[in-house]
């Protein structure tokens, strides 16, 4: 019976070893993904701050533009195409006529004189507000983004 009892707690401990594994790893998993929710957080209201200082003017609270002088944020199409370009229009300004939801708009829009944190702070409030969902967005992505449209 010695023998018995020495098996079975063995098989426990095997059977404990193998389940502590797999809780280590939705553990990091965890609190990869809560350590991105905070941020996301951060970001929204640090973006919320700055697109009140910086875009609210023309674009609005509600992100639906103004009659056909600017583009709506809100469900833009133009804007959750492609992070990138919004990132590089945020900080370095537009000049050019774009389409947003089929719509043209030729109105300048000035450069912001932010840093890379504060464009990830706004482009994600913008990204994450008034109906659309773009997640997160990096400071590391953002500066490469930058980097390359101060190239062209």
């Amino acid at each position: 019976m010695n023998q018995l009892t020495k098996a079975i707690s063995f098989l426990l401990v095997l059977l404990m070893i193998s389940c502590g594994g797999n809780t280590e790893n939705t553990q990091e998993e965890n609190t990869i993904s809560s350590r991105d929710e905070i941020r996301l957080k951060q970001y929204m209201v640090q973006g919320a701050k700055i697109y009140s200082t910086y875009c609210a003017n023309c674009h609005q609270d509600d992100g639906k533009g103004l009659a056909a002088l600017y583009p709506p944020l809100a469900g833009s199409d133009y804007l959750m195409e492609d992070f990138a370009r919004a990132a590089c229009i945020i900080k370095n300004g537009q000049a050019k006529e774009i389409v947003v939801n089929g719509v043209a708009y030729s109105q300048l829009m000035p450069g912001n004189p932010i840093t890379n944190l504060e464009v990830a702070e706004v482009l994600t409030y913008v990204t994450n507000s008034w109906g659309n969902e773009g997640g997160l967005m990096g400071v590391k992505d953002i500066d490469k983004w930058i980097d390359a449209c101060e190239e062209e």
